[in-house]
């Protein structure tokens, strides 16, 4: 309601701002003549209002990585890398007071409750099921990434906010580390020699072999690309809908401030159903990437299975 009444307003301000037209022959002359005389200054005013804020500006800041400076205070470059470290924080303080919730006799409370049911879930649904045995081996990275996504995603629909797994860097660098984190299985398993030439199913016929190699190569890239592609895309669809949607309150006010303060209901209504989908969101794209993961750690641990 907050972002909904700021646009509203500049909206508002702008039409406000805007110098009436005067259709006279001497203003038409003037302007005319004052058009000629200095184009250098009409071109540098246009700049200057291209380069001012509007009413998106109000709410692209979720959707775009700008330089962050709260009150005045610049923080740095990239709002989306302070929001970055920042979920990477509250998840290691989540962790810290999670384990000072058990009492004696390990028996957890609150917090410690609601993060054992999590962990136990990514441990006995999630990477034992699909790694195996050894699947315990790998439920540290997995908790990594289940709850640094989550906590990235809810984080980032506070106000002014930002969602640093919207950024394509950062779901790079989370696919990276899940990629490695196969090839050490696999390599850890059978060993350098074994792990790559077992990626080609054994039997093959020789003369399949130059079409099956580049096929096998480009299947252990693409499966970290569309980790990638799959949480950046999400991430940032959601903020693009409610983005979109909340601007249509300045989009219709331009036409007339009626039509603004009627669109404004409706608008906020529907982000609002919008933000509260994009909770469930947030912990369905922990889990598919956290599934997926294991999945494929799973394919190079026991490629037999």
């Amino acid at each position: 309601m907050i972002a909904a009444a700021l646009l509203l307003a500049a909206a508002l301000g702008q039409e406000a701002h805007q110098p009436a037209h005067d259709p006279s022959p001497a203003a038409t002359e003037h302007a005319a003549a004052t058009d000629h005389a200095a184009p250098a200054d009409h071109g540098a005013a246009a700049g200057a209002h291209e380069e001012g804020h509007g009413p998106s500006d109000v709410l692209m800041h979720h959707v775009t990585d700008q330089p962050f400076a709260p009150f005045g205070i610049h923080l740095g470059n990239s709002k989306h890398l302070i929001f970055f470290v920042i979920a990477a924080l509250l998840v290691i303080l989540l962790a810290q007071l999670a384990r000072r919730g058990y009492r004696a006799g390990g028996v957890p409370t609150g917090l410690a409750a609601a993060m054992e049911t999590m962990v136990v879930f990514v441990r006995d649904e999630i990477a034992e099921k699909n790694i195996g045995h050894d699947g315990r081996r790998f439920t540290p990275l997995l908790l990594s990434f289940f709850f640094f996504i989550l906590v990235a995603a809810l984080f980032g629909l506070l106000p002014f906010s930002a969602t640093s797994t919207g950024n394509l860097a950062v779901t790079l660098a989370l696919a990276t580390v899940s990629f490695f984190a196969g090839q050490w299985a696999g390599i850890r398993n059978f060993g350098v020699v074994h792990h790559f030439t077992g990626l080609v199913p054994p039997g093959m016929p020789m003369w399949l072999l130059p079409i099956m190699i580049p096929v096998e190569i480009l299947g252990l890239f693409s499966k970290p690309f569309a980790l990638m592609i799959r949480l950046f895309a999400n991430m940032l669809a959601g903020h693009m809908v409610i983005t979109a949607l909340l601007l249509l309150i300045p989009l219709m006010a331009r036409i007339t401030p009626v039509a603004g303060i009627a669109m404004a209901p409706v608008s906020i209504g529907l982000a609002l159903f919008i933000m509260i989908l994009e909770v469930l969101v947030a912990f369905i794209q922990a889990y598919i990437f956290t599934l997926l993961t294991s999945i494929f750690i799973g394919m190079y641990a026991h490629p037999a299975h």
